[in-house]
């Protein structure tokens, strides 16, 4: 069954970054400039990540059927992301004309209001399907850990599996599904490889047994000296990553 679910998530991971590349490309069109589309969708889709996973970390305790909650929640990014995604995107391009007028060209740094209007612009609509996928992992692994010793090997087989996905996700998008199926048939692709997770994992729920109660999680253990730095270290991390991302596609841009 961990087997099934691990395959599930590499198929979460696909459609994500699929997502991810469409939505760059599209807010490339919407801004006008590639890298500041790059910056702008990491960072609404980083922070939409870290968004779901803290909310639904107060909720595991609560659920008791991991499987089938991580299954509504594929159905409801492939909803979002068809429905709402595009939705939202007419009424940001509504709202700029109304308080900037027309774009002639990019957002430039003497236009700081127009810069932070994109910038917010892409927290509200990609917002919820974002965090939705953040809050996917967590699940599963309330799902698939059922003791300490299992942590570190079951979480890593689910993360490197849905790795691995996004790998084949980017690669799949930027050469093969944009050009042969454009924005929308992508998006639709995306969303229909949502909604085959969605019936996969509906079935594995059914014979999935019951998580375990946790009952009331217990408060957090004072931290030693080297342990309380080790998330301001995380955080550093993350940010230190995708300044090279950002950085490098930049870069690469001139050799691609």
């Amino acid at each position: 069954m961990l087997a099934a679910l691990a395959a599930c998530f590499a198929l979460s991971g696909l459609a994500a970054l699929v997502y991810q590349t469409a939505w760059t490309r599209e807010f490339a069109l919407v801004f006008g400039t590639s890298e500041l589309a790059v910056a702008t969708v990491i960072a609404a889709y980083m922070g939409g990540l870290a968004l779901g996973a803290a909310l639904v970390e107060r909720l595991l305790p609560r659920v008791a059927r991991p499987v089938l909650a991580y299954a509504l929640l594929e159905l409801g990014i492939g909803a979002a992301s068809v429905v709402l995604v595009p939705l939202l995107l007419l009424a940001s391009r509504a709202a700029r004309a109304a308080l900037f007028g027309g774009q002639d060209a990019p957002p430039s740094s003497e236009h700081g209001g127009l810069s932070l209007y994109f910038l917010a612009s892409a927290f509200v609509v990609l917002g919820i399907p974002a965090t939705l996928m953040g809050a996917t992992l967590p699940l599963l692994a309330r799902h698939a850990v059922r003791e300490d010793a299992q942590v570190g090997r079951r979480i890593g087989l689910l993360y490197a599996s849905n790795t691995a996905g996004a790998v084949g996700g980017a690669l799949l998008a930027a050469y093969w599904m944009l050009p042969a199926l454009g924005l929308r048939g992508t998006v639709w692709a995306a969303a229909a490889i949502n909604v085959l997770v969605f019936l996969i994992a509906a079935i594995i729920a059914r014979g999935a047994p019951a998580a375990r109660s946790l009952g009331t999680p217990a408060p957090l253990a004072p931290t030693d000296g080297v342990t309380r730095w080790v998330l301001p270290l995380m955080l550093a991390s993350g940010a230190v990553t995708f300044f090279h991302e950002v950085l490098w596609s930049r870069m690469l841009s001139h050799l691609v």
